[in-house]
Order: structure tokens, then C-alpha cells, then sequence
């Protein structure tokens, strides 16, 4: 399918984050949208996400998006067509100790935004998962309702979706530039040709802020490298069991399909240069693995008799604050960024792809205000911060 010469809105990268644009874009009636993946959809941070769906932040403006989001993955066939694979295990968060006050006031802030979540004791999570070593946790936030989807099934559906109301899909199209007058786009060049158009929307993940670059705008964001042992639950683990971060171990923890259990090493987590984009490791490492092993049996102590199965690495991208950049380029009419989510993109998606198309198409996002998020918060002196944030 060759490229159109012209098209309303470019939303560059097929990840979670760019097909949910693209798919409330057209079905908002945004004109003609198009969408760009260099690689196939899903082929960056979306493909190795965890895809941890639950709603406990420090902040409640993502806490809004993230419950607003969790229906739509709850009531996906509904709101977008098709499956998800939204598993819900119930999902326990524990803190480091000088945090415990803070996670207080914390669940009293999502409760008052309506998330069913509430404080239990190290007691109480052993009657519920005695599987779990519980002495060195006073107490947690709980969410019973919150759990897993898959990535690839839910950027399948964004996409699928985002077709179904005119949104045209392009795969293994990269974006080599952009042409500009003055201070105004007006097209994109790509290895496939070019097209003219006057808005586009940057939502290409870890690579955000070299496309971002392309077009003048510079943004401060840090690229991580991010690794995952996937292990093998023996039987003595009642299934699926809980999806935990557990933030004493600096790891976190989800059932997967076939008895498998889901490893996040959050505690080795490095950053990478922008040329080695295309060349970081994609494999766990020994080291890694044992130590995210340790952790793991740590809280899990029946998992001694797991065996690994494989592991995997990828990569996304921490803006200054470890909160998204969502809104339009500063001094770049028609340029707009949904980047540098920090990690938690996927569970968010679903209302950042709505905030951004009412925002475009509207003039202002609707379902959330995004305002506290915007690009130039940083050079107003303004990060985003939560008033009962972890540190």
C-alpha cells in the first residue's frame, strides 16, 4: 500500500501508545490519519511491556488516567473491539519503610478518586497468599481488581480498530524528517516517500526524542535498559497468583500463561546512550537472573523449586520527572509528543490516546487534564510532582 501525499495527522510509532492515538483520532473523525511504524507494531517498548494493569500511583492525576484506563481494558470488546487479555489477580504494592506514611496517604487519595483499593497487614496478605512471605511487610495497598494484559493483543486491537474508521497502518516506514516553514509544519519524509501534512504526533517510545530532534525540539528524557526473568512456577503456587510490586525487593511479580511467573529487575536498570538504540542487549543476564532470583524466593519461597525459562530485555524512556510528556512542542505549530511515560505507558494508553485526539481534534483534552504534563513544564520551573511521592 503506497503512501498518501497528504493526510491530517501523522501519529509516527506503532507501539500501545501510537495505535490508541491513531484509533481515538479516527474515531473522532480527525480526517485522514495515518500511522507510522518503522519496524512491525509493537516492536519497541510495547513488545517486552510487562503489562501490569492496576492504579496505585503517588500522584492522582496518573492514577485518573490509569483507573480511566483499567475500564477500558476491563470492558475492552466494548470500548475498542476484541481482546485485550486482561487477567485480573489482584494486585498488592509494598513500599520501603520510611514510605509507609506516604503509602497511607496514598490510598486515601485513590480511594477518594474511586479506585477499590484499601491498606492490609503483613496478616491479612498471608491469610490471603500465604504462598507470600509476609514479616517484613507492616502493611501494603491492595487491589483486588487490578491485574496483567497482553501487549501485543492490545496494540493489535488499537490498531485493528484504529482501520475499522479510516486510520491507515504502515509498517517498516521509517521517519527520516521533517519539512518545515518557519515555525509551522508542514510535512513528514520518510524511506517510502513523503507527506504532506500539518500535524503530527510524536509517539515513538525510546526512540521519542531522536524523532523529536528531527524536528528541532529537544526534550529531556533519559533512554533505560530494563530486564525480565520469566520462571517457571512449580506446583506448591496456587495460580494464578498475586501480581505484587515489591518495592523492598525492587522487583515485581505476575502470573503468566502456562505457569509462568513474570520478574521485573527494576533493581538493575541502566541507561543507554541514543546510539545504542538499535544495539542494546536483549537478553538477561546471569548476573541479573541470579539476583533477581534471590529476590524473588525472597518473597516467594516456594519458587526454590522454579526453574527459569528464558528472560528478556528492553527498553523506555524516563522523562525528567518519571512522568509522561504529553501536549504540543513548544514553538513548533502542529508538533505534538506523547513520550518519555517512564515505564508505565502501557497501562495508561488508553486514555493518553483519548486525551491526545480531544486535544487535537478539540483543542483541550477532555477526559483528564494534561496540562500538569505538558513540554515546557520544566522550563517553567514546574516538574510534576505527587504530594505524597516515593522516594
Amino acid at each position: 500500500m503506497a503512501l498518501p501525499l497528504t493526510a491530517d495527522v501523522v501519529v509516527i510509532g506503532g507501539g500501545v501508545t501510537g495505535t490508541s492515538i491513531a484509533f481515538h483520532l479516527a474515531r473522532m473523525k480527525a480526517g485522514q490519519v495515518v500511522l507510522l511504524e518503522r519496524s512491525h507494531l509493537a516492536a519497541g517498548s510495547t513488545g517486552t511491556s510487562s503489562g501490569l494493569v492496576r492504579m496505585h500511583y503517588d500522584n492522582p492525576l496518573e492514577a485518573e488516567i490509569a483507573l480511566k484506563s483499567f475500564e477500558v481494558f476491563r470492558h475492552f470488546d466494548e470500548f475498542v473491539g476484541g481482546d485485550c487479555g486482561f487477567v485480573q489477580t489482584g494486585f498488592l504494592r509494598t513500599v520501603k519503610p520510611h514510605n509507609l506514611e506516604r503509602l497511607k496517604a496514598n490510598v486515601a487519595m485513590l480511594q477518594a478518586l474511586g479506585v477499590n483499593t484499601w491498606l492490609v497487614s503483613g496478616e491479612e496478605i498471608h491469610e490471603m497468599a500465604p504462598y507470600l512471605y509476609t514479616e517484613d511487610i507492616p502493611f501494603a495497598a491492595y487491589e483486588p481488581d487490578s491485574g496483567y494484559a497482553d501487549a501485543h493483543l492490545t496494540t493489535m486491537g488499537f490498531a485493528n480498530a484504529a482501520r475499522r474508521h479510516g486510520a491507515r497502518v504502515y509498517q517498516g516506514t521509517e521517519v527520516t524528517g521533517f519539512d518545515l516553514d518557519g515555525d509551522r509544519l508542514r510535512g513528514v519524509r520518510t524511506n517510502e516517500g513523503r507527506i504532506a501534512t500539518g500535524t503530527v504526533v510524536n509517539a515513538a517510545g525510546p526512540w521519542g526524542g531522536l524523532v523529536a530532534a528531527m524536528a528541532g525540539v529537544q526534550l529531556e528524557t533519559t533512554i533505560m535498559h530494563h530486564q525480565v526473568a520469566v520462571v517457571e512456577a512449580p506446583p506448591e503456587v496456587p495460580w494464578p497468583h498475586l501480581t505484587v510490586i515489591d518495592r523492598l525487593h525492587q522487583t515485581y511479580l505476575r502470573p503468566e500463561t502456562g505457569r509462568l511467573t513474570l520478574v521485573g529487575a527494576s533493581h538493575d536498570n541502566y541507561a543507554l546512550t541514543p546510539d545504542q538504540l538499535d544495539r542494546y542487549s536483549e537478553s538477561l543476564t546471569y548476573e541479573t537472573m541470579y539476583r533477581v532470583l534471590e529476590h524473588l524466593c525472597a518473597r516467594m519461597p516456594a519458587m526454590e523449586a522454579g526453574a527459569v525459562r528464558k528472560g528478556h530485555a528492553g527498553i523506555y524512556l524516563n522523562s525528567a520527572d518519571k512522568h509522561p510528556l504529553l501536549g504540543p512542542a513548544p514553538g513548533l505549530e502542529g508538533f505534538y509528543c506523547a513520550v518519555g511515560c517512564s515505564g508505565h505507558g502501557f497501562k495508561e494508553a488508553p486514555v493518553v490516546g483519548q486525551a491526545m485526539a480531544e486535544m487535537i481534534v478539540n483543542g483541550r483534552a477532555e477526559v483528564v487534564d494534561l496540562t500538569p504534563l505538558r513540554l515546557t513544564r520544566f522550563e517553567e520551573g514546574e516538574p510534576y510532582r505527587g504530594a505524597h511521592a516515593y522516594v
